[in-house]
């Protein structure tokens, strides 16, 4: 079973490929706000490296944000047109939900850089349930006597003022990993099971350029 895992949320655009429990190539690209020019070459690229073609491929697991609007739209549309057109079987995982899946503990806090000093935040327990979702400014975040680990890819502000908020009554530590364990969070999504791809949407958690510039 080869799996394609698609990733255009972030800076920087990732694409895996597997085979059952082993990785097989990896390729990230810093082509942030260019994802559209690249990602057709790096899947084709990654295959040509394995002696493949996407024929060869049978799941797709892509990640539908939160992150880049324009950016997350490359990779869900493309993922879906695929899986459609080829019959592949599609699974979907939020960016917040793949940096939880790298680690375990009792909560686990996923921190993803916006820009403008913003950040989504995902809450998870141990069985990687979604406990919520918040924003920079949210004053919800109430958790008493448990083990947490905050995981982030890069420096991230909040996550100090996750740290002095959450201290007080739980044990939290930071775990900052440079990439995604790409074995974990496609079994993860697989998990979760298969999606037509006409019902895959993007997940944004907040409200796009656009539409801010409409309701000023």
């Amino acid at each position: 079973m080869i799996t394609l895992f698609i990733d255009s949320s972030r800076k920087s655009l990732s694409v895996a490929l597997a085979s059952k429990s082993k990785l097989l190539f990896v390729s990230n690209v810093n082509s942030y706000s260019k994802h559209s020019n690249f990602l057709m070459k790096e899947i084709k690229t990654i295959l040509d490296k394995c002696n493949m073609t996407i024929y060869d491929v049978d799941n797709i697991v892509v990640l539908n944000g939160p992150g880049s609007f324009t950016g997350v739209r490359v990779g869900v549309t493309l993922a879906k047109t695929i899986a459609w057109t080829l019959s592949k079987k599609l699974y979907q995982l939020t960016t917040l939900e793949a940096l939880g899946a790298c680690v375990a503990d009792d909560v686990i806090i996923s921190v993803f850089p916006d820009k403008d000093d913003a950040s989504y935040v995902g809450i998870y327990d141990s069985s990687y349930k979604v406990l919520e979702y918040l924003s920079i400014d949210s004053e919800k975040l109430k958790i008493t006597g448990k083990n947490i680990t905050i995981v982030c890819m890069e420096d991230n502000p909040f996550t100090s003022e996750l740290v002095r908020r959450l201290s007080v009554n739980n044990n939290v530590k930071i775990e900052k990993i440079k990439d995604y364990d790409y074995l974990k969070v496609i079994d993860f999504a697989m998990g979760k099971g298969s999606i037509n791809p006409h019902l895959i949407e993007p997940v944004y958690l907040k409200k796009i350029d656009a539409e801010k510039k409409i309701e000023n």
